[in-house]
């Protein structure tokens, strides 16, 4: 197979061996010029002086008098003409956007040397087209025609007005705006190339090279035509065009679009003669479904083994070609290891690196600061994911731990910045800066600290080193344009502008991989591969939105006027991405192609339409294919343990009237045996955490805690009810009492407290929440007051004989009242109860129970551990559920077969069932497995282990 940039090494080096110094070699991209150089090698004989090579934008460039400005600076200078004008009332950040695209407008208006004037002209009269656009084509009036056509007939709301107000300015603004640019011998890239073609009227323009070879372009602006049409009058210039007769005789096939112009307008040299029939020679082509976006690339090794016959290690023999660059470190990951030479041509953006990932972190910090008198605070999570980062992994370890600890210890959901100086990279990062001019220094200073810390202990990482040193320049750049902008335009750039700049340099930079550029195979993007071509090709990533690109820029100017004055649209860009598709493929011999079936996003899970055209529309009939995944795990085995001897000595060890075997410990093994094991004989902590709000225990423990307090004077005592009438008339005390509960439970705040108590945002809610339901409790006790508070969150227990062994069981009682006799065990409970009734005893013991009751049961232990002295004909168990407190039926007594009973009625049988649950626990012969039903598993801590969720 001959490559294009051979043939025309060879056609030039034939016809230029002894003067190559004298030409100038004109690509469309850098990488078209490095292999052709390389190939230029192979074909001279002995030692010359090459050729200069170029692109076709830096050639342009280097003739323009101006220098092209930086976009901010650039923008800014723009929003000053543009409020001149308009006298508009918007901020600079609130026109940045507009100014993006505005001055994405203008360039195009210069590209293609459009008439401004002529553009923004409002024609009232469709008549008037006829006679001041005469030099445009009937298609392009015609364009125009439609547009005012329409805007004739808008709706009477003002908007025509508004509308053509606007358009009226847009040419003063766009004169104005050059004008200045002028004066400061600035421009931007159109108005450069601009001022090249208006320039060449001049005859003194030198062009030093006595030929200008353009090789291998397609689509050309305005200004690039005539830029060449002068040279070509000069009898300067020569034109290589890559192209094949499949698609350029097809008029139907978009691919030939610029080629046919290209060609008439710029023939090639008669004697330079390659080869236009290659698309139609036979191919292997296979496109192959991929059910996973990622799994593209698992293809790559199955495309090597199908091509090993034709493969070399030379440069242009096998390329990946990224039609989704977001697939370059999956693809890198499933090159084989014995393909020991890759270059990757697009080079790697340090948009994927981890450097980008924490300077992003400490943008978010930076968004997200607040004052706190002097110091500025910060939300715990944007702390800790600072922290936690892999590039401080080495910085202060322990000391990193031990606060992160201490702050879900002491439960601190806003950090005082100021506090973390563990190391002089630490107080750097927490030291702020306040206003966003300093923004940059702030992210200058982490980098070089990183930097210098990396080189004393990571020397050998120079893949880390390059892309902070990189990145440091990028910002370096940020910051020099915006102090410039600051400085010399008195303007005020705000933090939402500052950090769309910082995405817009840092997303531009990457960092080339270490490897020879012109050895091994090749990983490209689209762009990339203009001019190459490659005898084996895979292609990952042809899906409908990914090639052709499907993302047009924002634009003042409607489509029909765009068209109208030939501007470059939707169907132009199509063209020209279908003019990569072909050109690539039209030499190649294997050619794979992948495409994600996933439906996810902008993702439209499709084929390219030019995976289609291969298919019905051309000779070749490719082999469609789908690459499957098995995803089929192995089941995950279920966790069972057995009991032994060390267990039970272990249970039995703990087992004390201190540490009594507590209701709650009886509940988590009738729930899920494993859990009983990891909580109390493994002794797994559950992780602790920040609590971001106030969650059912830490409110059940504010809202126990503060009906203790407000019954604590009247245990041993008759509550009356102008007792509670005292108490609901004392509003402040009782807000008082709520508010100190707070502080201590979810503040961690330690008694006695100090300073003022600050209730905010969520947990201020919290705190009306548990003041309007011990309103409701205080009302339905004065409703049943006289009363006698016999006890406040006491401990009662008692023992149980199992065989040999006697346990302690027992647990603490939030109260024990007493009114005619009857002796009421009550059990506050903050959570969701579900029933507060039974109708059999053992079903209160029924092992992993779907919802079990373990509420009733829970009050039922209590009054168990109660009842020592004969007077279980007097106790009742009562649960107040918060949630059914304002319910007009409530009732506090838990009730078996719908009616009230003392506990003496179900005492032997209660007491069985828990003596051989006990003997169960403690028994050698237990076995500790999971629960059956999964949705306990959803909030459980040691659902991990389990693997469940």
């Amino acid at each position: 197979m001959e490559r294009f940039l051979s043939q025309c090494a060879k056609y030039i080096y034939h016809k230029h061996q002894h003067e190559l110094k004298d030409l100038c070699l004109v690509f469309p991209n850098r990488r078209a010029g490095v292999f052709f150089t390389q190939y230029l090698q192979e074909t001279v004989q002995v030692p010359v002086i090459g050729p200069k090579t170029t692109t076709v934008s830096e050639l342009m460039a280097s003739y323009s008098s101006m220098q092209k400005g930086e976009k901010l600076q650039l923008i800014s200078l723009l929003y000053d003409v543009f409020c001149k004008h308009t006298k508009t009332t918007e901020t600079f950040d609130e026109f940045y956007f507009w100014g993006e695209i505005l001055l994405a407008d203008f360039n195009d208006i210069d590209r293609y040397l459009v008439n401004a004037k002529d553009l923004f002209t409002n024609v009232s009269d469709l008549k008037e087209i006829e006679s001041v656009f005469d030099y445009l084509t009937d298609d392009q009036k015609k364009a125009l025609e439609q547009f005012w056509g329409s805007m004739a007939v808008v709706d009477k709301k003002g908007f025509k007005e508004k509308y053509i107000t606007i358009w009226d300015k847009l040419y003063p603004v766009c004169a104005d705006f050059k004008k200045l640019l002028t004066e400061r011998q600035l421009a931007y890239s159109g108005m450069q190339d601009r001022e090249v073609v208006e320039s060449l009227k001049n005859e003194g323009k030198d062009f030093g090279f006595t030929k200008y070879y353009i090789i291998g372009l397609n689509a050309l602006n305005t200004c690039e035509k005539q830029f060449f049409n002068h040279l070509q009058r000069l009898g300067k210039a020569e034109f290589l065009w890559d192209y094949d007769e499949a698609y350029l005789n097809d008029e139907q096939n978009e691919a030939g679009y610029f080629m046919r112009s290209n060609l008439k307008e710029f023939p090639p040299p008669e004697d330079f003669i390659f080869d236009t029939t290659s698309f139609s020679r036979p191919k292997d082509i296979k496109m192959v479904a991929v059910s996973s976006v990622y799994g593209q690339s698992q293809q790559i090794p199955i495309f090597l083994n199908d091509t090993k016959l034709s493969f070399k290690k030379e440069f242009d023999n096998s390329a990946v070609v990224l039609a989704d660059e977001s697939l370059l470190f999956s693809a890198l990951g499933t090159v084989p290891a014995n393909i020991d030479k890759v270059n990757v041509t697009m080079g790697y953006s340090v948009r994927n690196s981890v450097v980008y990932g924490f300077l992003n972190l400490l943008v978010t910090l930076l968004k997200n600061k607040r004052k706190d008198g002097e110091e500025f605070v910060a939300y715990h999570r944007y702390v800790t994911d600072v922290l936690n980062h892999q590039l401080l992994g080495d910085t202060a370890t322990e000391e990193c731990k031990a606060y992160i600890d201490q702050l879900k210890k002491n439960n601190k959901v806003a950090v005082n910045l100021s506090e973390i100086d563990f190391s002089p990279i630490h107080k750097q990062l927490f030291t702020l800066p306040g206003q966003t001019a300093d923004y940059s220094r702030y992210f200058l200073q982490v980098l070089a600290m990183f930097y210098t810390q990396l080189k004393e202990s990571e020397a050998e990482n120079t893949m880390l080193l390059e892309l902070i040193y990189t990145i440091y320049q990028a910002i370096e750049k940020l910051k020099t344009v915006v102090d410039e902008v600051l400085l010399e335009e008195k303007r005020e750039i705000s933090e939402a502008v500052y950090f769309r700049l910082f995405s817009q340099y840092l997303g531009q930079v990457s960092v080339s991989f270490e490897g020879e550029p012109l050895s091994g195979m090749q990983v490209m993007g689209i762009l990339e591969t203009r001019c190459l071509d490659f005898e084996n090709l895979i292609i990952l990533g042809l899906n409908e939105n990914k090639w052709p690109r499907k993302f047009t820029a924002p634009s003042f100017i409607p489509f029909n006027i765009r068209l109208g004055f030939g501007l470059p649209g939707i169907d132009e860009q199509d063209a020209m991405y279908a003019y990569y598709f072909y050109r690539l493929i039209q030499r190649a011999k294997n050619v794979t192609t992948t495409y994600s079936v996933v439906k996810e996003g902008i993702g439209t899970g499709e084929l390219s339409r030019y995976g289609y055209q291969l298919q019905y529309d051309s000779v070749h009939k490719p082999s469609m294919l789908n690459l499957d995944f098995s995803f089929s795990n192995d089941p995950v085995e279920e966790i069972r343990i057995k009991s032994s001897k060390e267990i039970v000595a272990k249970l039995s060890a703990r087992n004390s009237e201190d540490h009594p075997l507590s209701p709650s410990a009886i509940n988590t093994y009738l729930n899920c045996k494993l859990k009983f094991y990891f909580k109390y004989i493994v002794d797994l902590p559950e992780p602790e955490e920040v609590k971001e709000e106030i969650d059912g225990v830490v409110f059940g423990n504010i809202f126990h805690d503060t009906l203790e307090e407000l019954y604590k004077p009247f245990v041993g005592r008759v509550v009356e009810k102008d007792h509670i009438e005292k108490i609901q008339k004392d509003r402040v005390w009782l807000e008082n009492e709520v508010t100190k509960q707070i502080a201590i439970h979810y503040l961690k705040k330690k008694l006695p407290l100090k300073g003022e108590i600050k209730l905010e945002g969520k947990t201020l809610l919290i705190f009306e929440n548990a003041i309007t339901y011990l309103r409701q409790l205080l009302k339905i006790d004065k409703d049943l007051a006289p009363f006698t508070v016999v006890s406040l969150e006491q401990k009662y227990k008692r023992w149980i004989k199992t065989g040999e062994k006697a346990i302690c069981v027992g647990g603490m009682i939030d109260r024990v009242d007493r009114k005619e006799g009857v002796t009421r065990v009550l059990d506050y409970k903050t959570g969701n109860v579900k029933a507060v009734g039974f109708k059999v005893v053992d079903e209160l013991f029924e092992r992993d129970a779907k919802e079990p009751k373990k509420e009733i049961l829970q009050a039922l232990i209590y009054s168990w551990g109660l009842a020592t002295d004969g007077n279980a004909d007097t106790i009742q168990a009562a649960i107040y559920p918060l949630r059914s407190l304002f319910s007009d039926s409530f009732s506090a007594q838990v009730k078996m077969n719908y009616k009230e009973f003392f506990f003496s009625e179900v005492a032997e049988e209660f007491e069985a069932e828990l003596t051989g649950l006990v003997s169960e626990i403690f028994s050698e012969a237990n076995e500790y497995t999971q629960t059956e039903h999964d949705k306990k598993c959803e909030y459980c801590a040691y659902r991990g282990i389990c693997r469940r969720f």
